[in-house]
């Protein structure tokens, strides 16, 4: 939260300061002064001030409280709305988030906010998988689609150092964790939120290096496998 309300503060006052130098420097004999930069100071001001209200708003979302609210939704709009939330984190980290979204998506029945909580699971725990890899060597992508029974397919692959063939669910047991912090119920509780949503998750290791987690989605509609 703090990187991403740190860009959009920044350039406000660096627009504010302009602004206030400008109008520093008018010179009454001189005449009016230029109302078209003014303008474009002051419109830049404003786009960046909703641009940290969005943010604020996607947490707020994000952290409320409530009963599951399932409705047809765009699973790459949830992968937007998490993308927003977490690039600058993972830019400072120095991980490259690659997004490769099908442009034809069928929407899904979901909750909103339990998908972007889930998403943000899975990014954060590649991120944290990375912390191993040299800072030129990282590599997160997001890929969605429609898998061969119809269902929404979203992917979050990493090239970090994998998972072992033994690991692939035990991942997915509460407490299990191979961090230094936290409880381990992160893909334990992903993977309950997704069965909720009558999908699955579960992992599986690259071709070359790195793991990819998998999330089936059914469709709004239905599925006819």
């Amino acid at each position: 939260l703090a990187h991403e309300l740190n860009q959009p503060l920044a350039a406000i006052l660096s627009n504010a300061q302009a602004a206030r130098r400008f109008a520093a420097n008018v010179q009454p004999d001189i005449g009016q002064p230029d109302i078209g930069e003014v303008r474009e100071i002051l419109e830049d001001i404003i786009a960046d001030t909703k641009r940290a209200g969005e943010v604020i708003w996607r947490m707020r979302q994000l952290l409320r409280r409530g009963e599951v609210d399932l409705q047809p939704l765009s699973v790459n709009a949830v992968v937007d709305d998490v993308v927003k939330l977490l690039r600058s984190e993972m830019a400072a980290q120095n991980i490259p988030l690659q997004l490769e979204l099908s442009a034809v998506l069928p929407l899904v029945n979901g909750d909103r906010v339990e998908l972007q909580q889930v998403l943000i699971n899975l990014l954060t725990n590649a991120s944290d998988a990375l912390s191993v890899n040299p800072r030129d060597d990282r590599r997160v992508t997001i890929r969605t689609g429609v898998d061969s029974e119809g269902f929404v397919v979203v992917t979050v692959a990493d090239n970090g150092p994998g998972i072992a063939e033994g690991q692939l669910e035990a991942i997915f047991e509460a407490f299990a964790t191979s961090k230094g912090h936290g409880l381990g119920l992160g893909l334990s509780v992903c993977r309950t939120i997704i069965a909720a949503h009558g999908g699955k998750l579960w992992a599986s290791p690259n071709a070359d290096r790195g793991a990819t987690l998998h999330i089936t989605l059914p469709l709004a509609g239905g599925n006819k496998t």
